[in-house]
């Protein structure tokens, strides 16, 4: 068998592993040091624990677009800040860009506040299917 057919890879990608990184922030002066957004999103990298691997797989991009962003050739396009600051579990890049600007981030609800009114829409409607289903179950035609 020639050497060439030993080595075929088959059309197998490679399976995209990604985790969030654990809750992770750095104190604001330290954020607000950073001299350019390349190394504000470098330091929201490093901060995150996270291998460079696993941010950009995880995002969807390219990896030496990743790299050109790190070196500050390149930004993080707009649609993808908020996944990046999810999968790094920081707000250090937004926060500098804000810093930028004379402002500050403020975040307007808890992720717990946000279940909360999930929770909240669920039981409704389940209240609702109980009062239906009770009423049919009563003989009654639901209003």
């Amino acid at each position: 068998m020639a050497s060439k057919e030993l080595n075929r890879n088959d059309g197998q990608g490679e399976l995209a592993l990604t985790r969030c990184a654990e809750p992770n922030d750095v104190p604001m002066e330290m954020v607000r040091r950073q001299k350019s957004p390349a190394a504000a999103f470098a330091l929201s990298c490093q901060s995150s624990g996270l291998e460079d691997k696993e941010i950009y797989s995880g995002l969807g991009i390219d990896p030496g677009y990743f790299s050109r962003i790190k070196k500050g050739e390149a930004t993080l396009q707009a649609d993808l800040v908020k996944p990046f600051c999810d999968l790094v579990n920081n707000r250090i890049y937004p926060e500098w860009g804000a810093y930028q600007l004379g402002c500050t981030l403020t975040q307007l609800k808890s992720e717990a506040e946000r279940q909360l009114e999930l929770m909240q829409k669920a039981l409704a409607d389940e209240k609702t299917k109980v009062r239906i289903l009770t009423e049919a179950i009563n003989g009654r035609v639901p209003a």
